[in-house]
């Protein structure tokens, strides 16, 4: 399968986008984004994309990369598509994964999105069309909030997923905000509601990323090649 480069996004940030197919009637292929980002002479590859990009991922990060390996996988979240390639990349370079500790049990099997207990009502609907996401992968290293990760903060965003985390850079001003808010078609949004069990928490999540002193937002699924500035964040959550 054929993927775009790693495209540089900010001093230290690259984005690798892929066109993921949901196979869902009325919903499109939406883009889907996986980070590498340099600190010092290491690397961190963010999020590992749906599990058909196994191959191509680490394809597009050797031709970046060289024969340098990412240090760590650090996952947002480990829904189907951020965390379907997992297996393969880790099989490939031995690298550790590293994720928020409510999210860990998603990652190593204990736990499952669709068992999730939720008064969402569209999440309760839907739930049984997610992807089970149990990966049965070993996590090295449970994050909190407030850790640094490859040069970055750990921000805990919940609600999409009861552990999903964005990544503060401090030294670009920007913010890698995984799926606390999407950027389709030109247009900021919430993330998905059929995915979402707590979207009080989303929204809470939001307010709280928007509060950072940061110029850049870097959703995971906006076709962009460039992010949302925070003047338009701002203004998206006033409202909420």
């Amino acid at each position: 399968m054929t993927v775009p480069d790693f495209r540089p996004v900010t001093p230290h940030i690259w984005r690798l986008n892929l066109i993921w197919d949901l196979k869902i009637p009325f919903y499109p292929p939406i883009p889907v984004a996986v980070w590498l980002v340099k600190d010092g002479e290491e690397w961190t590859l963010i999020d590992a994309g749906p599990p058909q990009f196994a191959a191509a991922v680490p394809g597009a990060a050797a031709r970046f990369l060289g024969a340098l390996r990412p240090s760590r996988i650090v996952l947002t979240h480990a829904h189907y598509d951020h965390g379907g390639a997992l297996a393969e990349l880790v099989k490939r370079w031995n690298t550790p994964i590293w994720a928020h500790a409510d999210e860990v049990g998603f990652v190593t099997g204990a736990n499952e999105y669709r068992k999730i207990e939720s008064r969402n009502v569209v999440f309760n609907l839907s739930k049984r069309m997610l992807n089970a996401s149990v990966w049965r992968l070993p996590v090295a290293r449970a994050l909190q909030e407030g850790d640094a990760a490859g040069g970055m903060d750990v921000i805990h965003v919940p609600g999409h997923t009861p552990g999903m985390i964005a990544l503060y850079h401090r030294a670009d001003r920007a913010v890698i905000c995984g799926d606390t808010f999407m950027n389709l078609g030109g247009k900021l949004s919430a993330p998905f509601s059929m995915a979402t069990p707590d979207p009080a928490a989303a929204r809470r999540s939001m307010k709280k990323l928007a509060a950072l002193d940061f110029d850049t937002l870097l959703p995971s699924h906006n076709p962009s090649e460039r992010g949302v500035q925070a003047d338009v964040v701002r203004r998206f959550v006033s409202p909420l």
